[in-house]
């Protein structure tokens, strides 16, 4: 395998996405074609913003969410590291009709919106210990001083 590449997410997405809660990432723009069928890193921002802390406190999310076992409480999510990694199956464009086949929890993890892009993922492959990183927006490249440590075991 190449350089990883990697995407930056907000969590609590970003822990959605890694431990194999949430399967899709919604975008504004399309995965690039070669990453379709590759291993991706998923990595948290280190930054909380207001909408995340929202979300957190929204009950349909937290309904949800608190069937995780995730942290509770944002701040006790690891923010500001690679928290594993995803294989992206495919990704989309958005239309009305995949609107009906999504679920009232996915829906609640992405900015479902006709004309944005899905980004399907299957395989998450969780970090027992998240590496620290400084990230960047949009798909970045792990740097090679960066030693990616083995997902835990009881990755799906």
């Amino acid at each position: 395998m190449g350089a990883l590449k990697v995407i930056s997410v907000w969590n609590p997405y970003a822990s959605l996405l890694a431990h194999g809660f949430k399967l899709v990432e919604t975008r504004g723009f399309p995965a690039p074609k070669a990453l379709i069928g590759q291993r991706i890193g998923i990595a948290s921002t280190k930054v909380i913003k207001p909408e995340q802390r929202d979300a957190m406190k929204d009950p349909a999310f937290a309904r949800y969410y608190f069937e995780t076992n995730l942290p509770r409480e944002i701040e006790a999510l690891p923010n500001g590291y690679l928290l594993g990694t995803v294989l992206l199956h495919s990704c989309s464009e958005i239309t009305e009709e995949d609107l009906e086949d999504v679920t009232d929890e996915e829906k609640l993890y992405g900015w479902w919106k006709p004309g944005r892009f899905a980004w399907r993922c299957r395989k998450p492959e969780p970090f027992a210990k998240p590496v620290p990183v400084r990230g960047a927006q949009g798909i970045w490249t792990l740097p090679d001083a960066v030693v990616i440590p083995f997902p835990r075991a009881e990755a799906a």
